[in-house]
């Protein structure tokens, strides 16, 4: 990748942290459907959203109070923080039990990015509860190094359950399609790479914070995330199964808008709330 490429998807990183909201399916399509508190869920299950969309925030804290209720011994891990900050987590909710702004703030949260509070309502019922809440991202220095370097900037565990994964060129031009829709068809083709394999390690990484708590004796873990990383073909679940975790310990769950597309991909249900007023998501790539 030349100077000029790099600099220009370093710049646009912060964007590919936020565009993970893919709206391909296969799923049953049940629009403000209610889960049901007595339905046996699997170990394993994902909860995706649209990061803008408070409504979709708001079903899935409703949920996940729910698989809590069922099944108290229950993980919490969230898209919106690092892996690295858990320890700082743990001391921040046994020093001030129940404080959300504690917590965040000891996750290094990005308020703005993440436009908080949208996501309180998830940290509410999760500290509530007194389920443990784990980060399942990677530090954004350690993602631009990987954009930058590849597979020598990978963390070890997470390269070596990469290659442990099933991957093909569909599943690449699958991956790098998003990405481009992610960005309005706006980014040079040079870059597309580079932003795949961030992409691919986030999806690894959190998949890898999943499979730690569950060996840790969590009965059940729940992941918060934007739709493209709970993509049954492409995100979180290729890296599950990759460490021997059955299909069928896996639920993926896509929160969409009316009028989403759910073309085959792989979502097992898809959930839909009204669409927000929002700005033209490209107007920024139109200046």
């Amino acid at each position: 990748m030349n100077t000029a490429f790099r600099g220009a998807a370093l710049a646009l990183l912060p964007m590919l942290l936020a565009a993970c909201a893919s709206s391909t399916s296969n799923a049953t399509d049940k629009t403000g459907a209610t889960p049901s508190s007595d339905k046996a869920e699997p170990e394993f299950v994902l909860l995706g959203e649209l990061h803008d969309n408070p409504d979709h925030h708001r079903a899935r804290a409703e949920q996940l109070r729910q698989l809590i209720a069922q099944e108290p011994k229950t993980v919490v891990v969230f898209e919106q923080f690092s892996r690295t900050e858990d320890a700082a987590v743990a001391a921040a909710r046994k020093t001030t039990p129940g404080d959300v702004n504690a917590v965040i703030d000891a996750a290094k949260f990005d308020r703005k990015g993440w436009r908080w509070p949208l996501h309180q309502p998830l940290f509410d019922v999760a500290l509530q509860s007194g389920a443990e809440v784990r980060g399942g991202n990677i530090d954004r220095d350690q993602i631009r190094k990987i954009v930058r370097e590849g597979d020598a900037a990978w963390p070890a565990d997470l390269l070596a359950l990469r290659n442990r994964a099933a991957w093909n060129g569909t599943q690449q031009d699958t991956l790098s399609k998003d990405i481009q829709d992610g960005h309005c068809g706006a980014m040079p083709e040079a870059m597309l790479p580079g932003m795949v394999q961030a992409q691919r390690a986030r999806d690894a990484a959190m998949a890898q914070a999943m499979l730690a708590a569950r060996q840790s004796g969590a009965k059940r873990v729940v992941l918060i995330a934007g739709n493209g990383h709970v993509r049954r073909d492409v995100a979180v679940p290729v890296y599950l199964q990759a460490a021997g975790v059955p299909a069928s310990d896996i639920d993926a769950i896509a929160y969409l808008e009316p009028g989403s597309a759910t073309t085959s991909g792989g979502y097992d249900r898809v959930e839909r709330a009204p669409a927000p007023s929002r700005e033209d998501p490209c107007a920024q790539f139109k200046r």
